[in-house]
């Protein structure tokens, strides 16, 4: 088949010789040319499994707002918050359908083992936030979370990532512990900074 292509376009050989060998390797496919090239159907799984995932805590939420009391004379209660993120889960999940359907998650490339190691470094850093919240309390551990955020979404300096995380850290522990009065873990750093 290579052979009759260069016979009848002589010219595009000399000119392109890998093209015939890439149109070749294109055809045979991901077992055949020992490539691992992955099914665009595994590719979509990801993103439709973590917008279930989304889905199936919008539902948990909402199923465990009722059990909150709700606000007095027109102020937000403490189920405001459970209800926002639900829908927010909700909206997130029906974008992240739309747009894995339409194809917006159909590259060619695989972003390979540095994704992945970046993802279970994510996933570990919300664990032991989760596991020290109580003993250290909030401002530490959120900084923390929010330091590790940033340092995996391309940080450049460290400093610059520590700053933006404390002051973040801070702004919701006077939103939330002051504002809405939520009870924050507490260790003497957040009482000095007002949590």
């Amino acid at each position: 088949m290579i052979a009759d292509r260069r016979i009848e376009s002589e010219g595009a050989v000399n000119e392109r010789p890998d093209a015939v060998v890439d149109e070749r390797v294109n055809q045979l496919g991901p077992s055949q040319n020992g490539g691992s090239a992955p099914d665009p159907r595994s590719r979509r799984a990801v993103p439709l499994a973590l917008a279930g995932l989304l889905v199936a805590v919008a539902v948990i939420i909402v199923i465990d707002v009722p059990g909150y009391k709700a606000g007095v004379g027109g102020e937000p209660g403490p189920a405001t918050l459970p209800i926002l993120i639900a829908v927010l889960c909700t909206i997130a999940a029906v974008a992240l359908v739309i747009q894995t359907l339409r194809g917006a998650h159909e590259s060619e490339e695989d972003p390979g083992p540095a994704l992945t190691r970046k993802v279970v470094i994510g996933i570990a850093a919300l664990i032991a936030a989760g596991l020290l919240l109580e003993q250290i309390g909030f401002f530490v551990v959120f900084t923390s979370l929010l330091f590790v955020a940033g340092w995996l979404t391309g940080a450049r300096r460290w400093w610059s990532n520590l700053l933006v995380a404390a002051v973040a850290t801070w702004i919701v522990m006077i939103i939330f512990g002051r504002l809405f009065a939520v009870p924050l873990p507490a260790a003497p750093i957040d009482v000095f900074l007002g949590g």
